[in-house]
């Protein structure tokens, strides 16, 4: 990715039966540092009505290079540490940009 556009992300995440106070817990624990992210717009976090283990970020950067910086971040590779054991399938992202 190299824009310099805007960009929108949908990272949702699920967790297995059992852990989905702990997909929470680790989420949130992630989101403050990355609010305090360079080009980090917005980054707000929602539990699906219809599957309460599976929590979406809305995530808006300023740019596909800021939110690759963010993917190389201390706080994200600790995240993904968490995850091991947490998530019942690999986290779906989608990637979007405004028209």
């Amino acid at each position: 990715m190299s824009s310099t556009t805007e960009i929108v992300v949908l990272a949702t995440a699920k967790a297995k039966p059992g852990k989905e106070a702990d997909l929470e817990r680790a989420l949130r624990d992630a989101a403050a540092p990355t609010r305090a992210q360079q080009g980090c717009l917005q980054f707000d976090l929602y539990r699906s009505a219809q599957d309460p283990a599976a929590i979406t970020a809305f995530e808006r950067w300023s740019s596909e290079e800021n939110h690759d910086r963010h993917l190389q971040g201390d706080h994200v590779k600790a995240l993904m540490i968490r995850f091991d054991g947490i998530l019942a399938a690999p986290s779906e992202i989608v990637f979007m940009k405004p028209l």
